[in-house]
């Protein structure tokens, strides 16, 4: 489904300790460890230097108070809103008016409260798991809401989909499809276009490789039964 994304877990960033640990920064800081790991991968390191593209386009130069990282940086954390509700998405999917996608439901309660304010689908979504530290998987959340709206409503399902088998089993589960982050990413980051394609071809082939060992042809024969829970 095409749409409109609202992403309800985001009000406020999380603490993301990982982030803190490795020292990931915007703009980003030139440690010790960070130039060590630079020039043990000089042909990266090139490659990154040839680009045109060192930021975020798609925001610097239309927006006036966003030029360069540092500045992007500070652009970026006024644009979260603490106070969004539902009466927010119920104003923004009358003001939009086509398909809209609610990110990041995580139990019962707010996914009936997605179907009520009229959001066309949802996505069981814990951020990836940098938000909350500790909160459940989604995947492990994804039967219940399934089970209480699956009949209201679209389901989608991000956060930990890693192969073509995780994309299966959300699936089978009984979400309607699924999303991907780091491994994409981490093909752009290694082969650019080209590793894109090449991680989403691992990706249909992992499941079709498991379609045929679970005995299916279509993936819309994938469900519970296929699973040991």
């Amino acid at each position: 489904m095409f749409g409109t994304y609202v992403t309800l877990d985001l009000q406020i960033l999380g603490q993301r300790h990982k982030d803190i640990k490795n020292g990931l920064s915007v703009p980003p800081k030139m440690t010790p460890s960070q130039l060590w790991h630079m020039a043990i991968k000089p042909r990266w390191c090139l490659k990154m230097l040839s680009t045109k593209r060192h930021s975020f386009r798609n925001i610097q130069g239309h927006v006036s108070d966003a030029q360069d990282l540092s500045s992007l940086s500070v652009w970026t954390q006024k644009q979260f809103d603490e106070k969004l509700s539902w009466d927010d998405v119920e104003w923004i999917k009358q003001k939009w008016g086509g398909p809209l996608i609610l990110k990041g439901i995580m139990d019962e309660q707010d996914a009936q409260l997605a179907v009520k304010s009229g959001a066309d689908a949802i996505v069981v979504s814990n951020h990836g798991g940098r938000q909350l530290d500790g909160a459940r998987s989604a995947i492990s959340v994804l039967p219940e809401i399934v089970d209480a709206v699956g009949n209201d409503i679209e389901i989608h399902m991000d956060s930990g989909i890693r192969s073509g088998q995780d994309a299966l089993k959300a699936v089978a589960l009984g979400a309607t499809g699924v999303y991907i982050g780091r491994s994409y990413l981490y093909g752009l980051g290694a082969m650019g276009e080209q590793g894109v394609e090449l991680a989403l071809d691992i990706i249909r082939n992992e499941m079709d490789i498991t379609m045929a060992f679970c005995g299916e042809r279509k993936i819309t024969g994938m469900n519970r039964k296929h699973l040991y829970l």
